[in-house]
């Protein structure tokens, strides 16, 4: 059960009001507020009620941590939790290590993962541990397929080193999802935090994103665009976080943005059509944040890196 469960049963709010916890809770704290906008509607609706639980402790200090809102959003995740002139700190949450690409897949979708699919195999075989280590966010119905690709090609060389025992624990690629179980999910996290880890590739839908903190994530590669710029700007975040030089690639065409498509935002669809300005300032701007430093435009972005005049590029 999730805790916020507790707001919609008799029975959690009592325990809530009871005076144990009246006498004990310190501080309510609301880390990725932004999902308060995303979850409370048709998944795990009672985040949208969040507003009861400070009503409930109504002296408790309240704290709403969020790196992907604009001020529209601000604005709505006050509304939401009923503060009331609430000191409010700011960063710039631009990441500039992360350079932005986006490619426009061509052919059926089969045909694009076996490509995709047959590259990363190849340099994983070669490189083994030294394959930068990448994220591919995929829908649900492809991370099987991805996995079963690379386990057909590497054979006994899916594992590390070649006379390891075919466990998880040595094999040089994943995949996470939300129809795993727990357990299965906790030991890839916890190969990925390992500086001793051997995974090297990860296949994962959306249930690898929040509250990932893994420094050294080089690739983050996305096929099809998540719904909204908030969740992109969130997702592609999981890279370079211990401020090394990282990319994050978007895979798209025209059936991932179209119109009939449900859940997509128009803000998506003008960036995967974007072709005459910078990604980075198309994303940050979404974000309501105009000031981005770029000393080298040749690491920003695809558009940058083609407009730039330094010796590096054109020689």
């Amino acid at each position: 059960m999730h805790p916020e469960a507790l707001l919609s049963c008799k029975e959690g709010m009592e325990l809530l009001q009871s005076k144990p916890y009246q006498e004990s809770v310190q501080s309510i704290i609301v880390d990725e507020a932004h999902c308060i906008l995303e979850w409370g509607l048709d998944f795990r609706k009672d985040y949208s009620n969040l507003a009861m639980l400070c009503a409930t402790f109504p002296t408790v200090p309240v704290v709403a941590l969020t790196a992907t809102a604009s001020k529209a959003d601000v604005i709505l995740i006050k509304e939401s939790l009923n503060l009331k002139k609430p000191v409010e700190i700011t960063a710039n949450p631009d990441r500039p290590n992360i350079f932005y690409e986006k490619i426009i897949r061509k052919g059926n979708d089969l045909e694009f993962f076996q490509e995709l699919l047959h590259n990363i195999a190849t340099v994983l075989l070669k490189k083994k541990l030294d394959y930068p280590l990448t994220i591919l966010y995929l829908p649900l119905k492809w991370c099987g397929y991805a996995f079963k690709y690379l386990a057909k090609h590497l054979g006994k060389e899916q594992y590390y080193p070649l006379d390891a025992e075919a466990i998880p624990e040595n094999r040089l690629f994943a995949q996470f999802h939300s129809p795993q179980t727990n357990a299965m999910k906790n030991q890839i996290l916890t190969e990925l935090s390992s500086p001793l880890s051997k995974l090297r590739v990860v296949f994962a839908t959306v249930a690898l994103g929040m509250g990932i903190d893994i420094p050294c994530i080089r690739h983050v590669i996305h096929v099809g665009p998540p719904p909204t710029i908030r969740e992109y700007f969130q997702e592609t975040g999981r890279a370079g976080r211990d401020r090394k030089q990282s990319t994050a690639v978007l895979y798209y065409n025209k059936r991932d943005i179209a119109m009939s498509r449900p859940g997509i935002s128009d803000s998506i669809r003008e960036y995967c059509k974007l072709e005459d300005s910078c990604l980075r300032m198309f994303l940050l701007g979404c974000l309501d944040v105009h000031d981005v430093m770029k000393d080298n435009p040749h690491v920003c972005c695809s558009y940058c890196k083609m407009q730039c005049k330094c010796s590096e590029c054109t020689t």
